[in-house]
């Protein structure tokens, strides 16, 4: 039954690129155990991912979303920023309105002082004319009362010329003088009235006018607190629009993160495509996953129930053999499994799957594109518990190969290259 492997083209090399993804270990779990049970497992599942040309509609989505935000959060705060010139403004109208009518108060209260000190010289000034004219009416009373021949009797009596003559002059300038007074107190009485009552005026012109001031400062303050309800309300809109920027910033990032890695991932399947056939075509032309080995046991498929290598085919080997994908492809699987150690389960497309299990190592991570040429992992060997038919050559390394097409096990061998020798 062995058979020495087909020649493997030389030179090796590792040209996948490392690309780390979610890794699926219950899809395996499902494959193998449906497998094994000879059931039909469910279908593969999707990529998690999005399509490149989803995830790109949606990055320009976002960012013309930010745009639109990053616009309105300009306006709102050019708006804000107009507000608080307003209010600057309103603030220091209220405060030249506020000494404004401080300095018409006091000038009311200097007016008030004013009328109250002319009142009280027109009360004095009214005393003093009410005096001169009570002497006034004095000295015309006795004027009357000699008659008008009082100096002729003076001089028919044969008195002192001289001193008849000095009472003459006396009681004319008496005369004289009281009645200068009582010109005096009436002018002075005139001009204190008009006094007064420009004072009064002035008072009632400065209360008009503090009332009007106070008016004007009670609308600048309702301006200024219904312009300040509105800065409030602008921060709060402004600090969401802020919130919701940084937060489409950070979802625009990841997006451009995924679509940078979506563009590179189309690209390398690109170029793996270009020269390589779709896994179809490729019947009896895949070359064997490892070199130096020969097959031990062929795929038995559902003819032996409860045997986990049934659905697959084993070949020996050296342990720490180098193992390779027989076709280009994605890890999906590089993990323990119960039953085939470490397991490496690689995706081909179009629903078919390879299986490398009982590794030593693993040198691959789920996520990454494989070519034929790359290793997978080094081969292990299998546990005493599964050496039933080869008991002699437990020492032998072994490589479990298996192959899935849509969930199904396949036999593999048809579609490895002719074994020659």
């Amino acid at each position: 039954m062995s058979q020495p492997t087909p020649g493997r083209a030389s030179g090796r090399g590792d040209t996948a690129v490392r690309r780390r993804l979610l890794r699926l270990p219950t899809l395996c779990l499902l494959l193998l155990a449906s497998a094994a049970t000879g059931a039909a497992p469910p279908a593969a599942a999707a990529s998690p991912a999005q399509p490149l040309e989803a995830q790109e509609a949606d990055l320009r989505a976002t960012e013309a979303r930010i745009a639109d935000l990053r616009e309105a959060l300009n306006e709102r705060e050019t708006d804000r920023d107009a507000l608080y010139a307003a209010l600057e403004r309103s603030d220091q109208q209220i405060a030249d309105l506020a000494l404004a009518v401080r300095d018409l108060a006091e000038r009311h209260a200097a007016q008030e002082a004013l009328a109250a000190r002319l009142n009280k010289r027109l009360v004095q000034a009214r005393s003093d004319l009410a005096a001169a004219r009570e002497q006034l009416r004095a000295l015309l009373r006795g004027a009357y009362a000699m008659g008008s021949d009082d100096r002729l009797r003076l001089l028919l009596n044969q008195q002192d010329p001289a001193r008849i003559g000095r009472q003459l002059g006396y009681l004319r300038a008496v005369g004289r003088l009281r009645t200068a007074q009582t010109a005096a107190v009436e002018r002075l009485g005139q001009t204190l009235a008009r006094l007064r009552q420009a004072a009064e005026r002035e008072v009632q012109r400065l209360a008009t006018l503090a009332a009007e001031e106070r008016r004007a400062q009670a609308v600048l303050r309702a301006a200024s607190e219904a312009r300040r309800a509105v800065l409030a309300d602008l921060e709060v809109a402004i600090a969401a629009d802020r919130a919701a920027v940084a937060e489409l910033d950070a979802h625009a990032t990841a997006l451009r993160e995924v679509v940078a890695e979506l563009r590179l991932r189309a690209k390398i399947a690109e170029e793996i495509a270009i020269t390589a056939d779709a896994f179809h075509r490729r019947r009896g032309e895949l070359p064997w996953p490892i070199t130096g080995a020969r097959l031990v046991r062929a795929f038995a498929g559902r003819a032996r129930p409860g045997d986990l290598h049934a659905d697959g085919i084993l070949f020996a080997a050296p342990v720490g053999s180098e193992v390779f994908p027989v076709h280009h492809g994605q890890v999906v699987y590089a993990d323990w499994l119960r039953g085939f150690g470490l397991l490496m389960v690689v995706d081909h497309g179009d629903g078919y799957m390879t299986l490398y299990g009982h590794n030593q190592a693993l040198l691959k991570e789920v996520g990454e594109w494989v070519d034929a040429d790359d290793v997978l992992a080094l081969s292990g060997r299998l546990s005493r518990t599964d050496m039933d038919d080869v008991g002699a050559e437990i020492a032998a390394g072994r490589l479990y190969f298996a192959l899935r097409h849509n969930g199904a096990p396949v036999d593999p061998a048809p579609w490895l290259e002719s074994q020659s020798g």
